[in-house]
């Protein structure tokens, strides 16, 4: 668990629980369609099934933090960050999203860099994303992180984003 100040307000980051159901399915459908957009590379509304395979996470290959913060007198997801190992165990896909209010607040920057610093640990050797090409906070957020960026040579509407993490 780490805590993250923006603007006087403290962010708690701690890795996601099955009982974050709620908190995860009001942060999804609070999203803009832009944020939602980017994240998913598409427009359609996740279904509760998806929402809750998000929080019963598997330990083995996985690992989601979770960005809480209080308004109000009640907690509220700020930002979700996570990875997923593929076939090989040695490298793990990467996806992050904000609330709308969280952007350029450096939130997606701590989020992420606790997420290197988790795979690092567990010894991976690469994180790898995707995000549509005109995605310009992501873009900047993976090359500030160290991130290789490129164009898919498949598609010009998606960037490839990718970090060594083995022997650094």
């Amino acid at each position: 668990m780490a805590t993250f100040f923006s603007n006087r307000q403290a962010v708690t980051i701690r890795p996601i629980q099955p009982s974050d159901f709620a908190l995860e399915r009001d942060f999804v459908h609070g999203l803009s369609l832009e944020s939602g957009t980017n994240r998913l590379m598409s427009p359609r509304m996740p279904s509760d099934a998806e929402i809750h395979r998000w929080t019963e996470t598997d330990p083995e290959r996985e690992v989601a933090l979770i960005a809480t913060t209080e308004v109000q007198g009640r907690v509220q997801q700020a930002g979700v960050a996570r990875y997923v190992l593929d076939d090989s165990g040695q490298t793990a896909e990467f996806a992050i999203v904000l609330a709308d209010a969280w952007h350029g607040r450096g939130l997606g920057s701590a989020l992420l860099a606790q997420l290197i610093r988790q795979a690092r640990e567990a010894g991976l050797r690469q994180l790898f994303g995707t995000t549509a090409s005109d995605n310009r906070a992501m873009i900047g957020l993976a090359r500030r992180h160290g991130f290789n960026i490129r164009r898919d040579p498949g598609s010009a509407a998606v960037t490839l984003l990718e970090l060594a993490l083995a022997g650094d």
